[in-house]
């Protein structure tokens, strides 16, 4: 039998390389910030939020969305950040993933060695 595959929307995984912006690796509430201004400007709806700081340095931060979720993890010691959203929405397109891939790297000043997949996911 033949079933058709549905999709459950997109996930983007990246790895946010050799950092220049160091500063904003430490500062939980700046990365809030962005990710507050991803969801505004996609019109994604947050339900929670829940932040980290770890010591002496990095933090974590996991955004409920009632599209599913967007993740921060960073690693200031090695330059790093990882970072994850998925969305259950259809697009037709990889382009809002790239620019919200974009706006990110030029913020972090991140080198050309970061990488990004997105993936579709089915039922």
């Amino acid at each position: 039998m033949f079933y058709e595959k549905n999709t459950s929307g997109k996930h983007m995984i990246c790895d946010f390389k050799e950092i220049a912006n160091i500063e904003l690796l430490n500062d939980c509430f700046s990365l809030k910030n962005m990710l507050f201004d991803i969801c505004e400007k996609h019109n994604f709806q947050v339900l929670n939020i829940v932040s980290h700081n770890f010591e002496p340095i990095g933090c974590s931060i996991l955004i409920l969305l009632s599209e599913s979720h967007i993740s921060i993890h960073t690693f200031p010691e090695k330059l790093y950040l990882a970072f994850d959203i998925y969305t259950c929405r259809e697009y037709s397109n990889n382009d809002c993933y790239n620019e919200i891939y974009d706006n990110i790297k030029k913020l972090l000043q991140a080198s050309n060695e970061s990488e990004c997949k997105i993936i579709d996911r089915y039922f």
